[in-house]
């Protein structure tokens, strides 16, 4: 198959988005198809590369604007480079102008990863471009139910939308002599004591103030931050006023190669992410990965749907520090429980979560969709 992928940035460039672009990519390629990645640049200049096996096309770009590279070409991606089928990730207006203005036998699948949240301002404008563009689609494709259930912007489509959830790389996360190693350093860190780990940017959506306030509430453990943002002052600052700045740590941004080791170091993964522009929490796959039970929040998002009440985590309340608390001390009190929730999480990520799966089940879909426009 010849698969256009239309995307906003490529690795190196970090992000969730960004992490499945990659594996989508590299799995496409490995499995035969001619594959070809069109992404917005950093600089002017239009950069073409090849990255593990996979053409990557950096269009020139002049800065940006509302989170949006200005990038002229980028709309005439669909008719320059000819494809058998079209994955777009949105949001992204640049791939929603490039979808509109793409040949109309060209089958497109979209991968829709959140609704816009944080520029609804801009709605008036964007919004009519995007009513086209999932009229224009043939499939919508979510990674949870809950993407369908919360959407409004979903909902009219719904016959459209198919559900396969997102994939990891579970395979660095399996515990080798040397992941071992680096989680016996991490570990000599906590003293022995229960360690509650979260993993996230310093912002404020994603809770960690609620983590802070909850571990004041236990009498034991240490809570590791791992991630840099502009609230670590104020998260500081709230250690201290909780009296647990001495049982907070601020690790600070965590090399990727170092994140095996932090997760198989911990005892449990704390999420107290608070609203839904935690579309997802790969992360969470991740910890699952490692055998680490979650705590997590009950967003109207998929959050829900990867860390799943009573099966491989516990779900609290958003911006409920009592409920945290408690289900942070229910881990705390019961390492049974803690060790029964892991390894369930564990089967969970090897058979819903892992890379190999999710590009099979889109290279599947792919192909339904090829033949419906070729017949």
């Amino acid at each position: 198959m010849r698969i256009l992928e239309l995307g906003k940035f490529y690795a190196p460039e970090r992000g969730g988005i960004e992490t499945l672009l990659k594996i989508w990519a590299e799995g496409f390629v490995a499995a035969g198809d001619d594959v070809r990645c069109v992404v917005a640049n950093r600089r002017w200049r239009t950069e073409v590369e090849t990255r593990e096996g996979v053409p990557v096309v950096r269009l020139g770009s002049f800065g940006m604007a509302f989170s949006t590279s200005l990038c002229p070409a980028y709309p005439y991606s669909g008719r320059r480079w000819r494809s058998d089928v079209i994955h777009a990730h949105t949001p992204n207006p640049l791939a929603d102008l490039a979808i509109l203005a793409a040949p109309w036998r060209t089958p497109v699948v979209i991968s829709w990863h959140s609704d816009v949240i944080r520029q609804q301002a801009l709605m008036r404008l964007y919004g009519p471009i995007q009513r086209a563009v999932l009229r224009r689609a043939d499939v919508v494709v979510v990674a949870t139910e809950n993407h369908l259930r919360y959407s409004p912007w979903l909902t009219p489509v719904a016959s459209k939308v198919r559900v396969i959830p997102f994939g990891l790389d579970l395979d660095r996360f399996r515990s080798t002599p040397a992941v071992g190693a680096s989680a016996a350093r991490w570990r000599e860190k906590a003293r022995g004591q229960t360690v509650f780990l979260n993993l996230g940017r310093l912002v404020g959506y994603k809770g960690q103030r609620f983590a802070i306030e909850a571990l004041s509430r236990l009498p034991d453990g240490v809570l590791w931050i791992a991630g840099t943002g502009p609230l670590e002052s104020e998260l500081r600052e709230l250690a201290r006023q909780c009296g647990v700045a001495e049982r907070v740590e601020f690790l600070g941004d965590v090399p990727d190669s170092e994140l095996p080791g932090l997760l198989h170091a911990c005892d449990v993964f704390v999420f107290p992410s608070i609203t839904p522009n935690e579309a997802f929490g790969l992360v969470l796959v991740e910890a699952m990965a490692c055998g680490k039970p979650l705590v997590a929040c009950d967003l109207k998002s998929g959050v829900p749907c990867v860390c799943r009440n009573g099966v491989n985590g516990l779900v609290v309340p958003p911006s409920d520090t009592d409920a945290l608390a408690t289900a942070m001390r229910s881990l705390l009190d019961r390492k049974e429980l803690r060790v029964t929730l892991g390894a369930a999480g564990k089967q969970l990520a090897e058979a819903e979560f892992s890379a190999p799966v999710m590009v099979a089940r889109y290279r599947s879909l792919f192909r339904e969709w090829i033949a419906v426009v070729q017949g």
